[in-house]
């Protein structure tokens, strides 16, 4: 699965992340618990008659919940030999995980597979869903902060300055974060508590693709029309394009999200089938103890039911950076990239391009635009809706290409993206929340920018 020392270490951090989520979270509990029964007995007696200790029993419980979900969903046989002790092998944080594509995988929702390459997983089902499995340091949309949707990117091994020392411990923070986001995120796009952000957030893009391509250009259909979501998380927005009938290809950099979206988009048979209780990893701001606890179903709908059986368009999933699967080295023919089998090169080749609070995960905004100009074909249309949170601002180190962050405002992105080629319609805000927790009483809500652009065509 995992060819190298580097990789198979990389794997190993994510997944242990995932196997000591318990742990860490009953530990956390514990101090609560231990800060309660530190107090004088009169006060004690008071919060109990609150029902206070049922609560932190009740959230041990929940976490025990979340952590048997959690073992499932890293329970497939391609990660078994993950989680075996490393012998020699240095252990490897997620900052340090290489620069590399890896393991594609075709997957129909199905929960049986077979090897077809060393890293490749077939599911057979009528309807075939390629999904290229984790690419170590990530855009993970994780939340450490409830201000900030946060694409947490953190530096290669070739960066040209070194990252900051952190303790083993402070590793630990920031990947039981990056879990409790992985729950977040299956909320937003797996539940009904999700649906109000999918409707704000993804059925602007749908729309808007819909209507560009009431009548597909050329006489082809809309399953020949190719649209790419990079920075796809779960997968739902991706798949809701497949199932609108376009062959629609998601591109996700984060470990921790494709290894949930695998899960959800391989293994889930039926709606509901799994319950997680994603909102009590912090008491603050609940309106009530029920909140805190509720435990909320997934996926809502089954990715099989909406795919399955010929429905909709062709539907894959790519790991890897956004810059290096589909950048300069792969836009002539004769330069296969993941998801190009047939090798024809990505430039013109695609009919849309939908990025959805993806634009501020680059350090060179240039970069994403000039990649998306030149993978759409002439007329192709660019869907955008997001804030601009730029995720490498006061970043400590550089890209691997010794690219440090250009933090650019809004009427600057799209003075640039003029530039680049693009002509600029239909511009909204959107007021969406990013993972957010539905009635508490703190709201971080994104005035997020809208608008569809089509490539502009060249002059003969």
């Amino acid at each position: 699965m995992a060819d190298s020392v580097e990789e198979r270490a990389h794997w190993r951090s994510v997944l242990k992340a995932f196997d000591g989520y318990m742990q860490y979270h009953l530990s956390a509990n514990h101090a609560r618990r231990m800060a309660f029964l530190s107090l004088p007995k009169e006060s004690k007696t008071l919060y109990e008659e609150l029902g206070y200790r049922e609560k932190l029993d009740a959230v041990d419980e929940g976490i025990r919940r979340n952590a048997e979900f959690i073992d499932e969903m890293i329970a497939d046989p391609v990660f078994a030999d993950m989680l075996a002790d490393p012998g020699p092998e240095a252990e490897q944080s997620d900052d340090a995980a290489p620069n590399s594509h890896l393991h594609s995988h075709d997957h129909a929702g199905g929960p049986s597979h077979s090897h077809s390459q060393p890293h490749t997983h077939t599911h057979s089902q009528s309807h075939t869903h390629s999904h290229s499995l984790p690419q170590p340091h990530a855009h993970s949309h994780s939340q450490p902060h409830p201000q900030a949707h946060s694409h947490t990117t953190t530096p290669t091994p070739t960066s040209s300055s070194s990252p900051r020392p952190r303790s083993s411990q402070g590793e630990n923070d920031l990947a039981q974060d990056k879990v409790r986001s992985t729950l977040r995120s299956f909320v937003r796009d797996w539940s009904v508590e999700g649906a109000s952000e999918r409707k704000a957030c993804y059925d602007p893009c749908l729309e808007a693709l819909e209507r560009h391509f009431r009548v597909v250009p050329g006489g082809r259909d809309r399953g020949e029309v190719k649209v790419l979501v990079p920075g796809c998380g779960l997968g739902r927005l991706a798949m809701e394009i497949a199932a609108r009938g376009f062959a629609s290809q998601g591109n996700e950099f984060s470990t921790y999200m494709l290894l949930a979206s695998h899960f959800v988009l391989n293994q889930t048979t039926r709606a509901n089938s799994h319950f997680i209780h994603p909102f009590l990893h912090s008491f603050s701001n609940h309106p009530s103890t029920l909140h805190l606890l509720r435990r909320v179903g997934i996926p809502d709908v089954c990715p099989s039911d909406v795919l399955g059986e010929g429905r909709g368009g062709a539907f894959s999933l790519v790991a890897g950076d956004f810059e290096e699967v589909y950048g300069p080295e792969h836009w002539e023919a004769g330069t296969p990239a993941e998801g190009d089998e047939e090798g024809q090169g990505q430039r013109g080749r695609w009919g849309g391009v939908v990025t959805c609070f993806f634009m501020d995960c680059a350090r060179n905004v240039l970069n994403y635009l000039r990649i998306i100009h030149t993978l759409l074909e002439d007329g192709g249309i660019w869907i955008n809706i997001g804030p601009l949170l730029w995720h490498f601002e006061n970043a400590p180190t550089n890209s691997a290409k010794g690219e440090g962050s250009i933090e650019l405002s809004l009427d600057e992105v799209k003075d640039l993206a003029r530039i680049v080629g693009f002509e600029i319609h239909d511009e909204k805000s959107v007021a969406t929340t990013y993972t957010g927790i539905p009635e508490s009483m703190l709201r971080h809500e994104y005035q997020a920018a809208f608008w569809t652009a089509t490539k502009r065509k060249v002059k003969d």
